[in-house]
């Protein structure tokens, strides 16, 4: 009998051992096998294509506080048959696990354990997620949802990202604080990616326990850390790990493409606002009375007869009693909430909505009134510790208090958006809910901003929710936020490379930050660039980021680059009052641009090099065959813009298909050339020309020839180079002779008579906001000055331009002859084509190097 015991039992655990299962849904599936104890992941099956990616898999990391070794798979057993069932369109299955008996000594060994994943009809995705159930209080140091070996190459992983396998297979947490390592099981390191620790950006110090110290060839770890577990009202205890997301490529997908259609059935809708702060006008500070109303009526009566309306007109910081939880200044709204509203509903009346600044963490108030009345102060770390005080967010009374006030503000005051400033999430300090280190500190006050912004939308479903300072890069961020900051200084004037035009140094301010970010194919954030919140279009009584000798087109090409970036959040720090009517025209024909082709500048990606070295560059955007580029060459000298046209500016169309483009700005004209899918395609941008150009499927038109250029010939005397030269009278707009010293110019004359310049700059090397220069400097810059002379006087004659003096200098004609412009189609849709009848050139005088 007992004989015939054993061999039932063997034959049981052979049968057992055999087991397989399996969640799938026709799109994707997870295969799972039972090796007598536990289920183990084995493979992840596209099973649209049939292609398979065989996995070892320890399924999960328990890990405690101080200790380097945690508990796997491996310490449990099943405490029952896998369960699996539908709910309406949804597949679930989950396994039970206990620990072993030599498991139940360590610390974090919970009770019970269940492990379910989820896969829904028709989506090439599946999700995982733990629960951990306590008898007692318990601490889970690190937790990993994910813990498993693939032979694939492997890429991507770090804060807040996916790691991609093959090419065909995407992983991550969906949770913006959540960390991927791959290839070694340590890879990449903490803060390691190319555009991290760039610009303002967030410092959270893991102390090293993110590392697992054996590793593996080809193991990815997905992994958060909770901290402490949950009591709950039956005194059990649990932790609910953050969700896991694994998901196939489909045909013609690339990876990083499946990832970025997965993330579109998660993130908050891209939606485009536009709207007004008051940040940089001190007119507009002064909230009393009807000073908004009025800044309100100036923009509606100027963009009105463009079609244009503001979403909303927005107070920034100082609209705020800073010895309160976000009550109202009694100097502005002495009735308080009541009197927000009432401003707000004013708004509404005259045709716009309302929004508020307001940092989730009380940053900028007062935090010793708040410590008086019960409120808890987070202690920041070393990094964050150079900055301001604020609340810790996970600390009970201030997050019930803001839990509350935030979205019932949102709600009773009709605000429609809210810029979140001031993001450090960092809290060592003890009795905050979570252990006293930067990494739990960081996650407890992190789900605390998503709960309140969660909160908020469902008070208030159609707010837009604007994430600032001290965020980071994770495309995960866009489940709960509209828009996340770019990290730069506020604004600012790069005058690493030479420009006559501060307007044009602005831009390359901005589109500075983004090379250094977006610029790395290779290794670039998934958040896309229109996500961005850029501190938008700047123009105040005070000539912020403009110089008076900044012309309408130097405005003109500012905004075009902004809105040519793709940004859905379109800031106007405009004081009306500052604006004459061709500027408003420029302003609102590229507004209504960029909304007609908004779906293709939803996608932009940065291409070309590094602005303020004197690189080309542009962003490329694609919807479906119809393309736009909008694209700039800072350098004197005509450059080639190198644009992939392939899924790695997320175009999916097939290989081989010809294509043109059609310019659009500063003129309007054929593209005489045509381009291949598959191919690069390469525009020749003329010396610091910003244009604009619409691509389509078809073989390009011809365009109008370019003008014959004038000879120059180069002589030398005792005093230095001269230029001779004939200038053609057939010169439309500029005939400009750019000169510019490394570091002092030269002193210039025309048939011996001096030049005056009508234009000057300076440089100003790696002028980066201090808060703002981690990463950015250039090791190329050097001073330099620059001048601008204006030669149409001397039309239809010959000159000779003489250089006095020893030091390097450079000399350039910049030239726009007349052509016959092709006829432009009026709309307040289309761009304004400012030198539609002309066409620019450049032409190399001087380039003396020593």
């Amino acid at each position: 009998m007992k004989l015939l015991k054993i061999a039932v039992l063997l034959l049981f655990f052979t049968e057992a051992r055999a087991q397989h299962i399996q969640i799938g849904n026709g799109l994707v599936a997870r295969e799972f096998t039972f090796d007598g104890k536990v289920w183990r992941t084995t493979a992840f099956r596209n099973q649209s294509t049939h292609q398979a990616i065989p996995v070892k898999s320890d399924e999960f990391l328990l890990l405690a506080m101080d200790q380097q070794k945690g508990l796997t798979i491996a310490d449990f057993t099943a405490t029952g048959s896998p369960e699996k069932y539908n709910r309406a369109d949804t597949t679930f299955l989950t396994f039970s696990y206990k620990p072993l008996p030599q498991a139940t000594k360590d610390p974090v060994a919970p009770q019970l354990i269940k492990v379910q994943y989820s896969l829904k009809k028709g989506e090439n995705y599946l999700r995982k997620q733990l629960q951990l159930v306590y008898k007692a209080a318990a601490t889970v140091d690190r937790l990993e949802v994910e813990r498993l070996t693939i032979a694939q190459a492997q890429q991507g992983g770090g804060k807040g990202e996916p790691v991609f396998v093959g090419n065909q297979l995407f992983l991550g947490l969906e949770y913006p604080g959540g960390y991927a390592r791959r290839t070694d099981g340590n890879s990449p390191k903490d803060y390691s990616r190319h555009y991290e620790k760039v610009g303002n950006y967030s410092d959270i110090n893991l102390e090293g326990r993110d590392i697992d110290p054996q590793g593996g060839k080809g193991l990815i770890r997905l992994m958060h850390f909770p901290g402490y577990a949950l009591k709950k009202a039956d005194n059990r205890y649990e932790i609910n790990s953050k969700t896991a997301v694994n998901g196939f490529a489909l045909h013609n997908q690339s990876a990083e493409m499946a990832f970025m259609t997965y993330l579109e059935g998660l993130w908050k809708k891209p939606k485009s606002f536009l709207h007004y702060n008051n940040w940089f006008e001190p007119k507009a500070k002064d909230l009393s009375g009807d000073g908004l109303i009025n800044i309100y009526r100036e923009f509606k009566a100027a963009t009105v007869p463009y079609g244009i309306n503001l979403d909303a007109v927005v107070p920034d910081n100082g609209w705020q009693n800073t010895k309160s939880v976000w009550d109202p200044l009694p100097k502005f709204f002495p009735n308080g909430i009541k009197d927000v509203k009432r401003l707000s509903d004013r708004l509404k009346a005259e045709g716009t909505g309302f929004g508020l600044w307001l940092s989730i963490n009380g940053y900028v108030n007062k935090i010793d009134w708040g410590l008086a009345e019960g409120y808890s102060e987070a202690k920041p770390n070393a990094y964050f510790a150079k900055f301001g005080r604020y609340y810790s967010l996970s600390s009970t009374k201030y997050k019930d208090t803001v839990l509350k006030k935030i979205p019932l503000l949102a709600k009773e005051t009709g605000t429609i958006y809210f810029k979140h400033d001031f993001n450090q999430l960092s809290d060592l300090a003890a009795g905050n809910n979570h252990p006293p280190t930067d990494r739990h500190g960081h996650e407890a006050n992190l789900d605390a901003c998503l709960e309140v912004l969660v909160a908020t939308r469902k008070m208030n479903p159609g707010i837009y929710q604007n994430m600032t300072n001290w965020v980071w890069f994770s495309p995960w961020w866009l489940k709960y936020a509209d828009a996340l900051w770019m990290l730069a200084g506020d604004d600012g004037t790069n005058g690493n490379w030479p420009e006559i035009s501060t307007r044009a140094m602005a831009s390359t301010d901005r589109d500075t930050y983004l090379w250094r970010m977006w610029g790395n194919p290779a290794d670039r954030p998934l958040v896309p660039i229109s996500r961005l919140m850029t501190h938008g279009i700047i123009k105040t009584s005070d000539g912020r980021t403009e110089s008076k000798s900044d012309n309408l087109q130097d405005w003109q090409e500012y905004v075009l680059m902004h809105y040519g970036r793709g940004t859905l959040l379109k800031e106007w720090y405009i004081s009306p009052s500052a604006m004459q009517p061709e500027e408003w025209k420029a302003l609102c024909t590229v507004h209504n641009w960029a909304k007609a082709h908004q779906k293709a500048l939803n996608n932009t990606f940065y291409v070309g090099g590094r602005p303020d070295e004197g690189n080309a560059y542009g962003y490329m955007g694609w919807d479906g065959d119809k393309g736009v580029l909008v694209a700039r060459n800072p350098d004197a000298q005509a450059q080639k813009l190198i644009i992939p046209f392939n899924q790695s500016v997320h175009f999916s169309g097939q290989s081989g298909a010809v294509f043109h483009a059609n310019v659009v700005f500063p003129y309007v004209d054929a593209y005489p050339q045509n381009f291949t899918t598959g191919q690069d395609i390469e525009i020749i941008l003329p010396g610091y020309a910003t244009m604009a150009f619409e691509f389509e499927k078809g073989k390009a038109r011809n365009a109008i020839p370019l003008p014959a250029l004038p000879v120059c010939k180069t002589t030398e005397d005792a005093d230095g180079p001269n230029s001779e030269i004939v200038l053609p009278s057939t010169v439309k707009d500029r005939c400009d002779l750019l000169v510019t010293g490394f570091p002092d110019l030269p002193e210039l004359s025309i048939d011996g008579k001096p030049l005056v310049p009508a234009r000057t700059s300076k440089s100003k090397i790696n002028n980066f906001a201090g808060y703002a220069i981690a990463g950015m400097p250039s090791t190329q810059a050097k001073p330099w000055n620059m001048a601008s002379f204006d030669l149409k006087p001397y039309l239809g004659e010959k000159i000779k331009i003489s250089y006095k003096g020893a030091g390097a200098f450079k000399s350039f004609l910049l030239i726009e002859q007349a052509v016959e412009g092709k006829k432009v189609i009026a709309g307040h849709d289309k761009l304004w084509p400012i030198t539609n009848d002309s066409r620019r050139q450049t032409i190399v005088l001087i380039n003396k190097t020593h």
